[in-house]
């Protein structure tokens, strides 16, 4: 099935509950020394991202696929970045631009609806383009990585975290298990960290770095896969009443794909040379 914007839009409005019970910065987290909740976890992500891209105080980020403002709050309140929060879903930018206000960070964050393939923003505006578990839903990761390349100032940063393909074709078993997956969190493929490298050179990065972090995720891959079995009764009565839970289907079988190797969770970066100018 190939899922359209509005149904990742309808997606997100019906799982609201899952920000209230995950917290602003939902994603996988990143378990290392010193970690020992879901929510340091995800908090720990940030720091890896900003430690990765290089990002120093004041620079200006986009935040491709900001969600309900988790990330752009924390660079805003930790960096003092000035940072522009963009997704496709409106609800997102009202909770998003409230999450700022009452953190006190209003004032170095602005949040838009808007498409993270097609911006409207000018040539070589910022510093770094930031996607944390957003990149996935891009209808072409070439174009989303052509559009950072053009918007990013000389020596800019694309830094992605997310889920990336093992291998480029699933048949069989291996396509329906990805596909129970996928189709759970509305994401139509995933693209292997050679296609992403092969994009940025294409759209004109100068360089760009990939590192597995799968081992890194793995516990929250095996909690959501705990917490599938808890929600599942919730998950089944959704089907009649409407309820807004989580869906029990994807957390189970991400965590059953990922432990078979037929996706892993990386980060990649792409740099921009400093003698470039936008396409």
């Amino acid at each position: 099935m190939e899922w359209s914007r509005r149904d990742i839009i309808t997606y997100y409005k019906n799982n609201e509950l899952a920000y209230r019970i995950w917290g602003p910065n939902m994603h996988y987290g990143y378990w290392d020394k010193g970690v020992t909740t879901q929510r340091q976890a995800s908090l720990r992500f940030n720091d890896v991202m900003v430690s990765t891209a290089g990002i120093r105080q004041g620079e200006r980020v986009l935040d491709a696929g900001c969600g309900v403002g988790g990330a752009s709050i924390y660079l805003a309140k930790t960096l003092g970045c000035r940072v522009t929060g963009i997704t496709i879903c409106p609800r997102q930018v009202e909770q998003a631009r409230k999450n700022a206000k009452k953190e006190g960070v209003d004032h170095l964050t602005d949040f838009h609806e808007m498409d993270y393939e097609h911006t409207t923003f000018e040539s070589g505006e910022f510093d770094v383009v930031w996607g944390l578990e957003s990149i996935c839903y891009a209808e072409s990761k070439a174009q989303l990585i052509k559009e950072a390349f053009r918007i990013l100032k000389n020596d800019g940063r694309l830094v992605i975290a997310d889920g990336f393909a093992s291998k480029t074709n699933y048949e069989g078993k291996e396509h329906r298990l990805m596909h129970r997956w996928l189709d759970g969190w509305i994401v139509n493929f995933l693209n292997t960290p050679s296609q992403f490298g092969e994009f940025a050179a294409q759209a004109g990065f100068e360089s760009s770095f990939y590192k597995n972090v799968t081992d890194n995720v793995y516990r929250t891959s095996q909690l959501m896969f705990l917490a599938s079995m808890v929600s599942l009764p919730f998950h089944i009565i959704d089907h009649f009443v409407r309820l807004k839970s989580y869906p029990a289907d994807a957390m189970f079988n991400q965590y059953l794909a990922l432990r078979k190797g037929l996706w892993e969770y990386g980060i990649f970066l792409a740099r921009k040379k400093a003698s470039q100018t936008p396409l």
